[in-house]
């Protein structure tokens, strides 16, 4: 009989939210979502990242990011411009505020990761992340 408690997609998706708004209470203290934080992240990581590689970074369709993309060039966190050699291909980096505000952040995601992983081991962490992927990687074949 199907129990919805022991339902894989129901545990991941109540954790999943739980963590979630765990770390955008934490993010909130600093005036940003998780959202933003995220493509702070991700913009400072890959410098001049490709609106298209964001999303897909992100896990979220382009025009979900590019209305992200435009919030985040008003607060003057970052710029986009046209691909020199591809017009179609926008790229993004961060401004000096951006880079700022993402250096001022990034210790929040460790202390965050730190926090929800205590009591943890290394071994068991990788296992958890193992097995997640076995289970996407079953759904998406």
């Amino acid at each position: 009989m199907f129990n919805l408690n022991d339902c894989i997609g129901f545990i991941t998706n109540t954790a999943s939210k739980k963590i979630s708004d765990a770390f955008n209470a934490r993010l909130r203290e600093n005036n940003i979502t998780r959202v933003k934080w995220i493509a702070l992240f991700f913009i400072g990581q890959e410098k001049n990242i490709s609106q298209k590689e964001l999303a897909q970074k992100m896990n979220a369709n382009e025009s979900s990011i590019a209305r992200l993309l435009e919030r985040m060039e008003k607060d003057d966190l970052c710029v986009r411009t046209r691909d020199t050699s591809d017009r179609r291909i926008i790229r993004i980096s961060l401004t000096p505020k951006g880079e700022q505000l993402r250096s001022e952040l990034l210790p929040l995601g460790q202390d965050f990761h730190e926090d929800a992983t205590k009591d943890i081991s290394p071994a068991e962490l990788e296992i958890f992340k193992n097995v997640l992927e076995k289970m996407v990687s079953n759904l998406t074949k």
